[in-house]
Formats: C-alpha cells, structure tokens, sequence
C-alpha cells in the first residue's frame, strides 16, 4: 500500500497472468508484475467510473485466458458511468464488462444482457444486474446473473452468445420488485449466488435467505443472532442448491460429500476446483481439497 508498486488500499483481486506474472485489479488501475513483484505497467479502467463497489458473494472480477498464443484480460466493471441504476436505460445501455489488451491498455464492451434477459423486460427494478463470470477455458465463459432463469455460454473472442441454457423452473430466482426511481430496495428471496467451473462443468449455487420483514422483525431482540427464533428462522428459511451444467444443457443438481468447507470456491480449467476445509475450533493451519465432480453412486 506504500512505496513504487503502490496498488491503492484496497483491490478487488489478483491473478496470475501470461507467463507467471500477476494482474491486480487496483482502485482506479490495473497493475501487471513481474514474478519478483516489480511493478511492469499500470493502466486505467477503460471507462471512467462513477462509484467503487465491493459486492456481496465475492465474484470474480478479473480472469485471462490464451487465444492464438496471446494472452487476453477479461474484467468486470462495477460502476460505469452512464445512466441512474433504477432507471431501464441503465439495464439496456451501460456495458460492465470487457475485454482488454495489456499491450495497447484499451477495451471493449463484451457479454452486454441478452435482449430477452429478465433484467431488460420486467420493465421493473430489483437489483443492478452484476454479472457473475467463470472460465471455461479458450476463451469461452460462463456467466450468470442474480435474478435471471438463464445461464449464458459467451464467445469472448467473438462476443458471441453461442448458448442459453435455461435453469429449471424450480430453481429460478425469486424477488420482489419496484418502480423504476421507487425509493427502497426490493427483497430477494433465492438468487443466483456463485458461479465456478471445473473448465468442462459449470456449478451454479442457488441460495434463498430469510425475508427482509423476517429479518426486521428478529433483528428487534438483543443479541438476536444467538435466539431461538433465528435459528429457527435460518433453518426455515437459509437454503443453498448447486446445479451443474455444461456448456450445452443442465445436468442435474450436485452434492458435496466433503464435510465441511467455506463457500469460497476457486474454480479451474482442469476438470476440478479448490475448496477449503472448514473447522469447528481453531487451527493454525489450513487444510486445501482438490475437487472432482463424479457421477452419483447407484
């Protein structure tokens, strides 16, 4: 946070980028290092910004990937400046991802919302409509969003879509809605939470969560994460799905039999994903799991 490689005082990730060097996605910059950690160039977002966000379900906002023997810069832009978030025009214009060249430090737009999407025909406000992208290797991506029935399959190279896939009724997303310029936030009772892959399989984590009135109404009492009442709640309420798909359908949904682990996932392009072990008393070590999806037992 000091000194000649100064990146800000706070990021919103790293990767590892071309030939073992590191991309940090700074305030305001992206910075590219050398394997020593030297600072090779910085290079400013490629649309100015009108707001910093750090989201909820931590989504990745930042991945590469290889086509033709150069390596590509994905990245997801949290607030571009352009029209006010409640308004639709802001669903139909303004671009949050894109795709960039280190080299000459420039973008452009890419996986915009589909025309049929939710978030440009409900004709009404319920979130911003973040993206939530994973790789699936070759330029091809994953992509999602928290209240949509659908999962994208994009081309990045040719901001193609070349698939949508839909999620099953009984999955889909659940939330109240707004006018547009309503003051409020409307209530999401199951969302599309995380997004990972395992570079052949996608997992998308569907979560329901306790109703805001709920919540209000136990959030009265002291120490209220401790009562009954919200245990109970919890219980009623907290769910958590995984579904896996492909690149050309759903599969069906997935189980871990792991024990327990953090939901923070780090997906791969090598037919599994990293998990970390999750205790119930203090250790001062952590435990990593590789991760393979595998049929289900009979």
């Amino acid at each position: 946070i000091e000194g000649p490689n100064y990146v800000g005082d706070f990021d919103y990730g790293w990767i590892f980028y071309g030939d073992g060097q590191l991309m940090c996605y700074g305030t305001y910059y992206f910075h590219l290092f050398s394997k020593d950690g030297e600072r090779i160039k910085r290079f400013p977002y490629p649309v100015e910004t009108n707001g910093l966000w750090l989201l909820d379900n931590d989504p990745q906002m930042l991945l590469s990937y290889e086509a033709e023997g150069e390596d590509k810069l994905v990245t997801f832009i949290t607030a571009p400046m352009g029209p006010h978030f409640k308004t639709q025009d802001f669903q139909d214009s303004v671009q949050m991802v894109y795709l960039m060249d280190v080299n000459s430090e420039k973008g452009v737009p890419i996986m915009h919302k589909p025309e049929n999407s939710v978030y440009r025909t409900l004709g009404r406000y319920v979130d911003r409509g973040w993206p939530h992208i994973t790789s699936l290797g070759e330029g091809i991506f994953a992509q999602i969003y928290s209240i949509d029935s659908v999962l994208y399959i994009w081309n990045a190279e040719s901001n193609e879509l070349v698939n949508s896939i839909p999620i099953p009724v009984e999955h889909r997303p659940e939330y109240e809605t707004i006018a547009f310029g309503e003051r409020g936030e409307p209530d999401r009772l199951k969302i599309n939470a995380y997004i990972h892959s395992t570079g052949d399989k996608i997992i998308l984590t569907s979560v329901s969560r306790i109703p805001a009135s709920v919540r209000a109404e136990l959030e009265r009492q002291p120490r209220y994460r401790e009562s009954d009442a919200f245990k109970e709640a919890s219980k009623k309420y907290n769910k958590v799905r995984s579904l896996l798909f492909d690149k050309d359908r759903y599969l069906g949904p997935l189980s871990f039999k792991i024990g327990k682990y953090e939901y923070n996932r780090i997906s791969t392009k090598s037919g599994f994903m990293w998990f970390q072990r999750r205790y119930d008393d203090e250790r001062d070590y952590r435990t990593f799991l590789k991760v393979k999806i595998v049929p289900a037992e009979e």
